[in-house]
């Protein structure tokens, strides 16, 4: 018996199980998440008098980043439960039994996953950056106004051609404190020049110099130096924002962002290479979780009068967990530089659809 290319009652019986319940596993996973990060970060957070309105505010702007960070698990979870109800309670014997083969399933287990997937790139280039950004400028200003130094970053960050270091960073990036201009020769990066300014506030869209400043002149091939304290207005072009996106631990940014990082517009403080992993991997998600649910497949020849009594559903569970700890792997060399960034971004799940495949012929054989 020959099923057509997208069966609605097939679709349905299928898609809505699956889709259920990986939104009960991102949705449980996630609260498990946000629960570990309160235990961290809820006492410093009332420390700072911030209250229960605080640790509200902290859930929600971070809610955003565990949700997308956790669906390509959710969706392997979610498989396995949906493949392993559907073994145990026949439906998978009766639909073999209709001539539906194991790859036919996965075309019409497919669609969720890769629906989830466009969500989730939709939510990360869109919606995750700015609540990011806004988290820890907020972060940084509940620091300042608790005079806690060690939350206040410091930061090292490509201005141009030009490397700029900042000591303190407060007031939600309004404030600079101890910043060094290291001026660089553009056609061969030789250092020509280092300004020192003690502070910089951001005031009328332009860095003002407060406290003391001085200025070092290399010249005769960066030989000799000249030390001036003759003032000079600080050119530089990155604002607060900018500023507070560079101390975030991850990079999340906008495409217009990226853009900008790309050309060279904005500045920077990671290798492009770092860029290009994060874009590429946003770009990816759906081979990532098309990957995840294949790797469930194998679930499928659990035989009903098995049970629970089978070890396969712990195996597939394993294996999916080997498959995103082997992707952050090599995720970590792309980052580095030292492996092609389609390579370091592909190269692991590509192993894994091969690996799920070679499974499933295995058990196709038994």
């Amino acid at each position: 018996m020959r099923f057509p290319l997208l069966h609605a009652t097939l679709l349905k019986v299928f898609l809505r199980p699956l889709i259920t319940k990986i939104l009960i596993c991102c949705c449980v996973l996630t609260a498990l998440l946000e629960i570990l990060a309160l235990l961290d970060d809820a006492s410093t957070i009332l420390d700072r008098h911030l209250g229960f309105h605080g640790i509200l505010k902290y859930v929600g702007l971070h809610l955003p980043t565990l949700l997308v960070e956790i669906m390509p698990l959710s969706v392997m979870i979610g498989g396995l439960f949906t493949l392993l109800q559907m073994a145990l309670s026949s439906e998978i014997a009766v639909l073999r039994a209709a001539g539906l083969s194991t790859l036919n399933m996965f075309r019409y287990l497919l669609p969720g996953p890769l629906i989830l997937s466009v969500i989730c790139i939709a939510l990360k280039l869109w919606v995750v950056p700015p609540f990011e950004q806004e988290l820890n400028r907020w972060w940084n200003e509940g620091a300042t106004q608790a005079n806690a130094t060690n939350d206040l970053h410091s930061l090292w960050f490509r201005d141009g051609s030009d490397i700029v270091r900042v000591e303190m960073i407060s007031h939600g990036g309004n404030t600079l404190s101890q910043v060094t201009l290291y001026h660089r020769n553009p056609s061969n990066g030789a250092l020509t020049s280092t300004q020192h300014y003690e502070q910089l506030n951001y005031e009328h869209n332009q860095w003002v110099a407060h406290g003391t400043f001085d200025r070092t002149d290399l010249y005769q091939d960066s030989t000799k130096a000249r030390i001036t304290s003759e003032f000079i207005v600080p050119l530089l072009s990155a604002t607060p924002m900018d500023i507070i996106n560079m101390t975030l631990p991850g990079v999340y940014y906008t495409p217009h962002q990226f853009r900008q990082i790309f050309s060279k517009k904005a500045p920077s403080n990671l290798p492009r290479s770092n860029y290009l992993m994060t874009l590429y991997a946003i770009l990816f998600l759906p081979l990532q979780m098309a990957v995840m649910l294949l790797v469930t497949l194998p679930i499928t020849y659990i035989p009903p009068r098995a049970g629970l009594r089978t070890p396969l559903p712990v195996y597939v569970m394993a294996a999916g967990l080997g498959i995103v700890i082997l992707q952050g792997m090599i995720s970590a060399l792309g980052n580095a530089g030292s492996l092609p960034i389609l390579l370091a971004t592909c190269s692991g799940q590509v192993v894994a659809a091969l690996f799920s495949l070679a499974w499933i012929l295995r058990m196709e054989e038994k």
